[in-house]
Formats: C-alpha cells, structure tokens, sequence
C-alpha cells in the first residue's frame, strides 16, 4: 500500500531524495530534449531489476527551475514523492533545453515554443519511458501543471486523432490548473485514460469554468474515467506553499491588471491527497504486480 500523502511528504523533508541523472533525447527536430530522470528505487539484495511504474511529469510556463538554477521546490518535491512511493520519474525541460528560462511573461501569440511543440517533448520523451529497463510499459502516468497540464490534455487529445505505431500506452494522465478554452471551443475528444483534473476556483489566469465545462462533454461518453475537483478559495498555483501574489507581468490571464498566483494550505493538502489517490489507483503500488 502506498504512504499516504503526509506521509510521504514528511518523509521527502527528512530525507534526502537521491539525485536525478540528466539524460538527453533526440527530437526530429534536430533539438536535443533534455531531461531529470528518477529511475524507481531497487531494494538491496534484488538480483534482478524490478518492473515499476513511472511517470511523466511536465513543469509550467516558469520552467524547471527556480531563480538560483536549482529545481524548482514543486517538481523537487513532486520527484521525491513519486520516488518515495516506487515510481520512476522523468522530467523534460521543453524550455531549456531551447534556450529559455519561462515563458510566463510572454503572450500566447508571441511564444516561440508552443504547446504542439511540448506535445512533441512528451511523445519522445514517453517512447523513452517506455524503453527503460525496470520501467513496466504498462504503467506510466503523465502529469502536468499549467502550460504542462494544458499540454498533457493536448497529448491526450493529439494521440487519439494521430496515434503512432508502437507508442506506449498510457495508464492515467493528471492535471492541475491546466488551460481548457480551446479544447472546449473544438470540443476535442481526448484518448480514453483515466484523467483526474484539479482546479482553482479563484484562478484568474486559467479560469476553472472552461475546464468544468469541457470535462463535462468527456463524461458524458460511455466508459469516461474523468475526475474533477475544483478547490475554493483558490488561485492558480494552490498546491504551492508560497503566499499568493499579484503578478502584474504576466499578460494572458483574464485581467489586464495581472494574475494572482499562490498556495492555499487546505486546497494543498487535499489535491496532493487526490493525485496520491489518483496513482495508486490506476498505477498501483511500487512493487511489480
């Protein structure tokens, strides 16, 4: 059985996590993706290297990392929580790896690296997954946040209309505060996974209601595995543990005076609960099945 969430993050605080080994992708593109890469922990004395679950976890419009160059604190602690629970992790960093730090303060229309663009990350960067020895094909996750949960529901989407030949199953895809008004404006159907979506009621830079809306039309096909929790009180950012904040830089919310950003402590708990609930449920536990 897996820890439960505030065990975990209990145990990431006072322990800490192993390093991640950066590894480099080929893109057809000729860029080179690079990535965090986690493999899932093998127990001493194994003689063999156990089949485990792994995720894909893609970082928002700030990058992967925090001013300093180190790892941002959410995808740190993101690692060592899926590490603690017996996963794998990779993490690609799309902009980097393309010589940006963010793209936060850059509007929609004049991003150079776009969300079709980290579609095409992720693609590569699950066929990578997939090939790994220990990692089970079987069970692999995909997750985002923001521009990575807006791109997660895009490779949802991208996979069912465009699939490839060999390209490895998903088990379940998870998203927190991602943006929804064009898949709600096409009305796109996205590959049937089990999707678990978390949003901010407050959120005015991806408003929830497009993505309440939208999930709604997903429900409604037969077989749908679609979850949706909307926290109140909350902004985008909830399940950080900084304050929120006004960001007057950023240009693509819904206000031209800027963006609120920031953690909400109940809100926190509860969506790092769910994901944790969400994982063990369509991935299982750590251990091989």
């Amino acid at each position: 059985m897996l820890l439960s969430a505030a065990a975990v993050l209990g145990a990431a605080v006072a322990h800490a996590a192993p390093d991640l080994q950066q590894v480099e992708l080929g893109l057809a593109s000729g860029t080179v993706l690079r990535a965090h890469w986690l493999p899932a922990a093998v127990t001493p004395g194994q003689t063999a290297l156990p089949s485990r679950p792994a995720v894909l976890a893609l970082h928002g419009c700030g990058g992967l990392y925090a001013k300093g160059g180190a790892l941002s604190s959410r995808y740190r602690e993101t690692a060592q929580t899926l590490h603690a629970a017996g996963y794998a992790v990779l993490m690609p960093d799309s902009f980097g790896s393309r010589g940006l730090r963010d793209v936060c303060q850059t509007r929609y229309s004049d991003r150079t690296v776009g969300v079709s663009d980290r579609v095409q990350d992720a693609r590569v960067a699950l066929a990578w997954l997939a090939a790994q020895p220990g990692v089970d094909a079987r069970r692999i996750g995909v997750m985002g946040w923001s521009n990575g949960g807006t791109t997660t529901l895009n490779l949802l989407e991208q996979r069912r209309t465009h699939p490839r030949a060999g390209e490895p199953a998903l088990a379940g895809a998870a998203v927190f505060y991602p943006g929804c008004g064009p898949l709600l404006k096409r009305q796109a159907v996205v590959e049937g996974v089990p999707l678990l979506m978390q949003l901010g009621a407050l959120d005015d830079w991806t408003p929830a209601q497009p993505c309440v809306d939208w999930a709604a039309t997903l429900k409604a096909r037969a077989g749908s595995d679609v979850t949706v929790h909307v926290y109140e009180g909350s902004y985008h950012g909830f399940d950080g543990a900084a304050p929120v904040r006004l960001r007057d830089d950023v240009p693509n919310g819904t206000s031209a005076g800027g963006v609120h950003q920031g953690g909400n402590p109940q809100a926190r708990t509860q969506s790092l609960a769910a994901l944790q609930s969400f994982w063990s449920r369509v991935l299982g536990t750590g251990a091989a099945p």
